[in-house]
């Protein structure tokens, strides 16, 4: 077992590593299937929350999902990634297709870490298909720096929009860094479900607080609480309560084993979209 008492030479090193990148970088749409997949795709990006134990050299996972609504398929993805040496690197490519609705995508990230503690670099998101969209964000210290939306939302779609200002672009995470941050965090703590994750996907802004839930079987289960900042339509997503995305661990894992979600469950206009882990 990994001894997290002990400070390893790597370890160290990493510590070096982000102080010194301080250093040089600190400065401080459519309709309703498709609206509700594309709300589903970011709660879901989100929620897919795990955790790895901390280790000196770089450790690669990788899962896969599929998810159904009222019982019929309706998408799959893939996630994988790697860990350490002071880096990090996660990447999440799929599908989601009901009638009428057909989309491909595909998001990656990378960017420095120090324990639990993230400095994202790039992120990126392309979807093919029905919506088609290129989403880049580059970060530079503790902020997000540029972003690129290609093509860019039709200002008739924007109506009504919260919009996202200089504030919210500060110590926030994209969707696949706060996963990872969510991974480095679980793998120092016996309670997964802690924290609240600062979410910056591009186009909006939102926050996810997981909290403990009871345990069911060999269950660890968490309750995450959503809510959108800015980027979004108050009157959409004004529903009276924040929706709870309910994640779903296995107790019990092989020593060193990555602890991946097996469950998560989030409510939709349209029901409850529920994503397993199959291999």
């Amino acid at each position: 077992m990994f001894d997290r008492h002990v400070r390893s030479p790597a370890a160290m090193f990493d510590d070096l590593v982000w102080s010194v990148r301080q250093c040089m970088t600190s400065k401080r749409p459519p309709r309703e299937p498709m609206r509700a997949l594309v709300a589903g795709g970011r709660l879901l990006t989100a929620a897919i929350l795990f955790a790895i134990p901390a280790a000196a050299a770089a450790e690669t996972f990788e899962a896969v999902y599929r998810a159904t609504l009222a019982g019929i398929p309706i998408g799959k993805a893939r996630l994988t990634g790697s860990v350490g040496a002071g880096a990090y690197t996660l990447r999440l490519k799929g599908e989601a297709s009901i009638p009428g609705f057909s989309n491909r995508f595909d998001a990656s990230s990378n960017g420095t870490s120090r324990g639990a503690q993230l400095m994202p670099l790039n992120y990126r998101l392309s979807t093919e298909g029905r919506s088609a969209r290129t989403i880049a964000v580059n970060f530079m210290g503790d902020r997000a720096k540029r972003i690129s939306i290609d093509p860019q939302p039709d200002p008739a779609d924007q109506q009504g929009q919260l919009p996202i200002e200089l504030p919210h672009l500060v110590d926030v995470l994209d969707p696949l860094s706060a996963i990872m941050s969510q991974i480095l965090r679980a793998s120092q703590s016996d309670n997964p479900c802690d924290g609240i994750m600062r979410v910056f996907s591009g186009n909006t802004r939102f926050d996810l607080t997981p909290v403990s839930s009871d345990p069911v079987l060999d269950e660890i289960v968490c309750r995450a609480t959503y809510r959108p900042i800015a980027g979004h339509k108050p009157s959409a997503t004004s529903t009276g309560r924040s929706p709870l995305i309910v994640i779903a661990y296995p107790k019990l894992v092989s020593d060193g084993a990555l602890r991946l979600p097996i469950r998560l469950e989030f409510p939709l206009s349209l029901g409850t979209i529920v994503i397993r882990r199959v291999s």
